[in-house]
């Protein structure tokens, strides 16, 4: 499979786990051309998941923790930081400690 669809599989899915756990409609999701825009409602603070073709990375922009790239582990087929950190992983991190803070 090519960057390209690999790409468009990955953040298809995040996608939709992001609006599945989002049960509380706290987020406003939406995917397309290869961008993912995560608003929080509360607050207005946006995270950017987006291909880059150019480098064969996903690049990760989050309100609270700056950018980050991630690069396809062949033998884990995990989309891996330089730290060995998963993005969804990360993501998810971030959402929940954002998201059951009082204050948005």
């Amino acid at each position: 499979m090519n960057f390209y669809n690999l790409c468009e599989n990955f953040l298809q899915n995040l996608a939709e786990k992001i609006e599945l756990q989002d049960v509380e409609s706290k987020l406003e999701v939406e995917y397309q051309d290869g961008i993912l825009e995560i608003v929080i409602i509360a607050n207005k603070k946006t995270f950017i998941i987006n291909r880059n073709a150019g480098n064969q990375k996903i690049w990760y922009s989050s309100p609270f923790l700056g950018a980050d790239y991630f690069s396809l582990d062949e033998s884990s087929q995990h989309w891996l930081n330089a730290n060995g950190k998963e993005l969804s992983e990360k993501l998810f991190n971030e959402l929940n400690i954002t998201l059951t803070q009082k204050k948005l």
